[in-house]
């Protein structure tokens, strides 16, 4: 998966954690997408379409809070008060947002040009669901605090939700059970026989995988290697020897040996078992684990295939990830001068209405006007 998609599908779990919700799992819900903070300056525009400081901002604190998340599971509290620790990833958080306002505005364009629209039922969904996860929070003010912790105001976080809905609706429509651009079983079986093998294998270890720690030296393991390769040469069963010394820590779990492709193993194991026909055994292959023994097997394809067809999907570059970073990659993105003055010191300065208050704790308290707007 791309470096992009990885990392905006983290912040959409982080979301979901955070707010205590699950509609990402099967609910497909939606809403109006509204321009936001047209009164600030333009930071960049993709594909001639401007992005706002305010949503720029969004983006920006959504990042910073997603990284202050993760440091605090291994005990690093406090990411953004801490200089050293803020100036090294401060400097990445303008290039996260940029990426973040890239795919936002590649999924509106994209799910435009497919004529793409969300139903009524959706967006009536997701009224209901931004009407439960107030009641969850306690309240509309519970609520605007929890999303603002995440750099949202109310505006903000529905318009999140809608291009989130967006992504779906595209990924269905190009690769769901009728997609146009769905590879057929055909395509991805002769992919599948074209890049798969399937061998296993007597591994004598130099050193334990683990630890690093020296088992034996690089002339003892191939000595015995070469004794058990003479034995199997001489008419001896394969499997026998491989159940007696073999030393790799996945025999057990993988008794008839591995399916793989190139890059799954180390390359002298894998452009060894390539060059061997089915039931062919290898001279002795070294790789830095130590001496390998590879005997070709026969892939069984019609029946393995449904085990690897998300992978050969992947593979082919047939994914909706593949198509967004295609996308993305190609969208022509321009910065204006605002872009190099945000950076994780000011960019409360530039978030949305109200979202700088919330989290400095000054936000004032108009109940009744909550009420109004939590009802509407």
């Amino acid at each position: 998966m791309n470096k992009w998609v990885q990392r905006i599908a983290a912040l959409v779990v982080l979301l979901a954690i955070v707010l205590g919700i699950t509609y990402w799992q099967g609910s497909k819900v939606s809403v109006s997408y509204q321009p936001m903070g047209e009164d600030s300056p333009v930071v960049m525009t993709v594909n001639g379409d401007e992005v706002r400081a305010e949503e720029f901002a969004t983006y920006m604190i959504y990042n910073m809070k997603y990284y202050e998340n993760m440091y605090s599971q291994y005990g690093m509290m406090g990411l953004w008060s801490d200089d050293s620790s803020a100036e090294m990833l401060g400097v990445m958080m303008p290039g996260f947002a940029k990426d973040q306002a890239v795919y936002s505005r590649v999924v509106l364009e994209q799910f435009e040009k497919a004529g793409l629209e969300l139903s009524y039922s959706n967006q009536k969904e997701l009224s209901t669901l931004r009407k439960d996860t107030i009641d969850q929070a306690g309240g509309y003010d519970g609520y605007l605090q929890k999303i603002a912790q995440l750099g949202f105001n109310d505006q903000t976080y529905m318009n999140f939700l809608y291009i989130t809905q967006c992504y779906s609706a595209l990924n269905e429509y190009y690769y769901g059970s009728d997609g146009i651009d769905k590879p057929t079983d055909e395509e991805l079986m002769e992919h599948f026989r074209d890049n798969y093998i399937s061998a296993k294998h007597i591994l004598i270890l130099t050193v334990d995988p683990s630890t690093g720690e020296t088992l034996r030296t690089d002339e003892e393991a191939r000595a015995l290697a070469q004794s058990i390769l003479d034995r199997i040469n001489a008419g001896e069963d394969f499997d026998a020897l491989m159940n007696e010394y073999s030393e790799d820590g996945g025999l057990e779990g993988n008794p008839d040996g591995y399916i793989f492709t190139e890059g799954d193993m180390v390359t002298p194991f894998y452009e060894g078992a390539k060059a061997l026909a089915e039931g062919e055994v290898s001279d002795l292959v070294k790789s830095d684990y130590g001496y390998h023994i590879i005997q070709r097997t026969a892939l069984d394809y019609e029946n393995q295939f449904i085990n690897y067809q998300a992978d050969l999907a992947t593979q082919m570059g047939r994914t909706m990830d593949a198509l967004l970073s295609q996308w993305m990659t190609e969208a022509e993105v321009e910065t204006t001068d605002v872009y190099d003055e945000i950076n994780y010191k000011n960019v409360y300065d530039y978030a949305p209405a109200g979202v700088a208050e919330i989290l400095n704790g000054s936000d004032s308290d108009d109940s009744a006007a909550s009420d109004e707007a939590a009802a509407e």
